[in-house]
């Protein structure tokens, strides 16, 4: 197969299975071998042929075998063996024998048969090894992968339906080019080295281990490859076959897992200086331990749950919306919140998660939320008609006790205040009659996401009204 045509490609291989496939055609060719071969020993006379009888019979016996198999064999020893004894045998036209001719013609039979036996065999061995290679052409053909078989010139011998998609030739395009053909012109004369010197000692291998390399396209682009090379021999010529495995998407994973780790080393690096801020700050507001302890909970708690949706986002971004809904989960009927479905950075849902977290944690234990009827209205809202846009945020209490403000700056103020100043243009907090009153203003180029996160999900356990 790698060198020469398949028997399976030869046409006169396909005209004898196509015979053999239909008895008429096998028992009839039979009959007209053996009186093809009656008409040449009547042609050829009595004196060519002196002593030799039966000498034109064996081809067609041969000829009937291998075209039609071993039935039409038998028959045609039959129909030799009669017509030679009736028509060509001393007594012609008769059907007397003496002992000599009875031996001669037993012998006759005995030699047709082992012809018959014999071609019956190799007809069956032919079948096996047809049988094989359509075997052998239907996994190559049915292969995921690319599969091109090169011979010792380097020149493509074969191709399979997922090379043809891999390389965008047609396999008629590409069977008797040299291989160089897939090879990036850059890289060509070093592949052909490269290729004679693989012919010096081949081995199952992978072609150019620890190395990036790339096919070329029918247009002419280049996409990554891995390729496994397997010698076959065969007449003493050594072809090679090629597994050829487009590695585009496990290149882009393995970028992708690279861009993670980075990412996961800076973001973890970020998380405890954060923590070791929170922790700090916490311990030095004055409380006892318990309070330390619950208050420390409660931010990290608030920390912990931005990170889990930007994990669950891939780290693309999170919806403010969300961080509010988890946030306030327990008080779904305090809370009216309007305008808050804008998608934050990972960088500004964490610094929303603390805000938002110091804001709810103070209406608790001092504002709205310590109160029955306390309500908290939370809007959000985008301008996109002044340059690159921009994003207010205003929280209000009602319903409270009216807000008294502190005489010193604990963690909550900086949280409020100047982290905010990290990406807030304008902040405002105040101390009014009817409660505590707090707004910002942002750049959406500083805060906003592209898109909504892949793999994000919004809850929204909160009441929405207009304000």
């Amino acid at each position: 197969m790698p060198f020469s045509l398949s028997f399976e490609q030869h046409s006169l291989v396909e005209r004898l299975r196509r015979v053999r496939e239909n008895p008429v055609a096998t028992y009839g060719t039979a009959v007209g071998l053996v009186a093809a071969a009656i008409l040449v020993r009547w042609a050829v006379g009595g004196s060519v042929v002196e002593g030799l009888p039966f000498i034109t019979y064996y081809p067609a016996i041969i000829a009937a075998t291998l075209i039609g198999g071993f039935w039409p064999g038998v028959l045609s020893i039959i129909l030799s063996a009669v017509t030679a004894w009736y028509l060509f045998l001393p007594a012609h036209f008769g059907w007397q024998l003496d002992q000599r001719e009875v031996v001669s013609l037993l012998l006759f039979v005995a030699v047709g048969g082992v012809n018959v036996a014999i071609i019956t065999l190799l007809n069956a061995a032919v079948e096996r090894v047809l049988a094989q290679e359509q075997n052998v052409r239907v996994l190559i053909e049915s292969a995921p992968n690319g599969i091109i078989l090169v011979d010792e010139q380097g020149n493509i011998r074969l191709v399979n339906a997922s090379s043809e998609k891999l390389f965008g030739y047609q396999r008629s395009e590409l069977v008797g080019k040299n291989i160089e053909v897939l090879v990036p012109d850059r890289q060509a004369d070093a592949h052909a080295a490269l290729r004679k010197s693989y012919q010096q000692a081949p081995a199952t291998r992978l072609m150019g281990a620890g190395r990036d390399l790339s096919g070329k396209r029918k247009d002419g682009s280049e996409f990554p490859v891995e390729i496994g090379l397997n010698p076959v021999r065969r007449n003493g010529n050594v072809a090679v076959l090629a597994t050829v495995i487009d590695i585009t998407e496990r290149k882009r994973a393995q970028d992708n897992q690279k861009l993670v780790i980075r990412e996961l080393q800076h973001r973890t690096q970020n998380l405890f200086a954060v923590f070791k801020t929170i922790a700090a700050r916490s311990i030095d507001e004055g409380k006892t331990a318990g309070e330390i302890k619950y208050v420390l909970n409660g931010r990290l708690q608030a920390l912990a749950q931005a990170y889990a949706m930007l994990a669950d986002a891939k780290w693309e971004g999170a919806s403010l919306a969300d961080i509010l809904a988890r946030e306030f989960a327990g008080f779904s009927g305090r809370l009216n919140v309007s305008g808050c479905d804008i998608v934050l950075t990972p960088s500004a849902a964490q610094q929303f998660a603390l805000i938002v977290h110091e804001l709810g944690t103070n209406a608790l234990k001092y504002g709205a939320l310590s109160m029955p009827e306390g309500q908290i209205l939370i809007e959000g809202k985008i301008d996109r008609l002044n340059g690159d846009g921009k994003f207010s945020f205003a929280w209000k209490e009602i319903g409270g006790p009216p807000p008294i403000q502190p005489t010193r700056r604990g963690f909550g103020s900086i949280i409020i205040l100047d982290s905010a100043r990290q990406f807030a243009s304008d902040i405002v907090l105040d101390y009014l009659p009817q409660g505590l009153s707090y707004s910002l203003e942002l750049q959406l180029s500083a805060i906003e996401a592209l898109a909504k996160p892949e793999g994000s999900a919004t809850v929204h356990p909160l009441r929405t009204n207009s304000i």
